[in-house]
């Protein structure tokens, strides 16, 4: 599973689109630089997406402009998306890059329940990082004055992340629970 087919199918899964104007969109939602999805892997995850049928592609003309391929999502690629989308918010990764990336292309992607799990799985991760990172870094102000500088910066930036990391998570799992963002997620019998 790889992060060009999640941007494209997120995309096509909002509306159809040409190659290029998928581009754009990905530059700029900053995908090229934050996610290293860059625009030749675009081009090659479109025809292997068209190519295993889960997106399909039609010659479209308009007005006085060259024709342009536009892509269309299949039911397949729907089905598709709906378990890389699962994979990269459920991802054990280290890349805190991957579940956010998932999280901008959720949309009808996922259902509420789900993403409340994987949330909440998400949670329990920081707050075992958090954990650990408090019982390998809880240094006497003896201690501290061996350390470098530098490094005492990086462990105080540690534990800002991972505290700015559960309030956002727990933000975004307060504005899913709202009963007027229900629109957003999968209902069970679209499942």
């Amino acid at each position: 599973m790889n992060r060009s087919d999640l941007v494209i199918l997120g995309f096509l899964n909002r509306k159809p689109m040409y190659g290029y104007e998928i581009i754009q969109f990905t530059k700029m939602h900053a995908l090229d630089v934050w996610a290293g999805i860059k625009m030749p892997s675009i081009y090659k995850a479109l025809q292997r997406l068209e190519t295993k049928i889960y997106i399909s592609g039609k010659q479209v003309v308009e007005g006085n402009n060259p024709p342009r391929k536009v892509f269309t999502i299949t039911k397949k690629g729907i089905q598709y998306f709906r378990e890389i989308l699962e994979y990269f918010l459920g991802s054990n990764s280290e890349l805190n890059s991957d579940f956010w990336m998932a999280t901008s292309f959720m949309g009808k992607g996922i259902s509420r329940k789900l993403f409340l799990q994987l949330l909440d799985k998400r949670l329990e991760k920081i707050a075992h990082h958090a954990k650990h990172h408090k019982e390998k870094c809880d240094f006497s102000e003896e201690e501290k004055k061996n350390i470098p500088f530098y490094i005492l910066i990086l462990i105080e930036m540690g534990e800002e992340m991972h505290k700015a990391q559960k309030r956002t998570l727990n933000k975004l799992k307060n504005e899913v629970l709202k009963p007027e963002n229900e629109f957003v997620f999968l209902k069970e019998e679209e499942i």
